[in-house]
């Protein structure tokens, strides 16, 4: 862990002109990924004051929102009002069941009655900017044990709320007892109640969906996670960690003993693509319809050329007809009954 922290420090000084040249501000800072909260307070408080001497950052005050994902059974009263004490302002909380048995299959090392507490820790240490995790669409969850699970969420009333379903991916522990045949995976329909019901309570309980998966109460929408959809310039730092300067992408390598090394000998050299016109309209178009507010087709005309635009029209065309699509002036946007489909009515609309 020592190596770790040591290896992102050198990236940090190494990386320390990256928003000076592009004249952009630093506004936010997020500890993602992994376990951050697996690292000591002593550890933390030297990569922010390591950001704050290389990014000339006078004082964590002039930062919009400092986010840090906890696992629950690290979310000790000492510990939080020690990175609370360092600057840190929100937490992200992957809570994921508030079942036991639910929580032990997904082999998370938190039990229900531990993320409660450590949600009720994080109030007295004062966080007043909490985001919590929950996931459905798996074969264990029931209608009953979702809408239990939302309950006890909603009785906690965090400011922020992420639902994500689960995904299987190739390789993971998941991913091979599905190959074998050992786990069936929920159904799109069952998935879709699910998602259904999510956002029906969070909206009577006064949340505003503003994204697919996220939904905040009036005025505490995620500010760092707003600028990816944005296609703000980012910079990431750590194994496996990705940029964007606004013409480049590009990412670290993913092995962590390789990432120590590179920054150990000062060779890194992160892989990187340019994207191209068709690239960035592409994926305005993703990453504005994922949001409630929609695509704004005079931001396409202004940013792009009409030959895209007019490649675009036609998919567009038949997006409205089918009702996947709405359109309010020149605002775009995916029916909330739709977004959940909402991967298949983008990828429709890709020229």
């Amino acid at each position: 862990m020592d190596s770790f922290v040591e290896a992102l420090l050198s990236e940090i000084k190494h990386k320390r002109e990256f928003f000076k040249k592009r004249e952009v501000p630093l506004t936010t800072i997020y500890f993602g990924g992994g376990t951050p909260s697996l690292l000591s307070p002593d550890q933390l408080s030297e990569i922010v004051n390591s950001i704050c001497l290389n990014f000339e950052v006078s004082s964590l005050a002039a930062i919009e929102e400092f986010t840090i994902e906890v696992n629950p059974d690290d979310a000790t009263p000492d510990y939080l009002s020690q990175i609370k004490k360092i600057g840190i302002n929100r937490l992200s909380m992957g809570i994921q069941s508030f079942s036991d048995e639910d929580l032990k299959w997904m082999n998370r090392r938190h039990s229900s009655s531990q993320a409660t507490e450590a949600f009720k820790n994080a109030r007295v240490a004062e966080f007043d900017n909490i985001s919590l995790d929950l996931i459905f669409g798996f074969e264990l969850l029931t209608m009953e044990g979702w809408n239990s699970n939302l309950d006890k969420m909603l009785e906690l009333r965090p400011e922020h709320i992420s639902s994500y379903q689960l995904s299987i991916e190739p390789k993971s522990k998941l991913g091979r007892l599905y190959e074998k045949g050992c786990y069936r995976a929920t159904s799109e329909e069952v998935s879709y109640r699910e998602y259904t019901l999510l956002q029906k309570k969070l909206k009577k309980a006064g949340y505003i969906q503003y994204e697919v998966s996220n939904f905040s109460l009036p005025g505490r929408e995620a500010r760092h996670n707003s600028a990816y959809w944005d296609l703000t310039p980012y910079l990431g730092m750590g194994h496996s960690a990705h940029s964007f300067d606004g013409d480049f992408r590009s990412w670290n390598c993913s092995n962590l003993n390789q990432y120590i090394i590179q920054m150990a000998s000062g060779r890194s050299c992160p892989k990187q693509e340019k994207l191209s016109p068709k690239d960035k309209f592409n994926e305005t178009i993703m990453l504005s319809l994922r949001r409630a507010a929609g695509l704004d087709l005079n931001l396409l005309k202004e940013n792009f050329t009409a030959s895209l635009y007019r490649v675009f029209d036609k998919p567009l065309g038949k997006g409205l007809n089918s009702g996947s699509l709405i359109q309010n002036n020149n605002k775009i946007k995916i029916p909330p009954e739709k977004l959940f489909l909402s991967d298949g009515i983008i990828r429709d609309l890709f020229i």
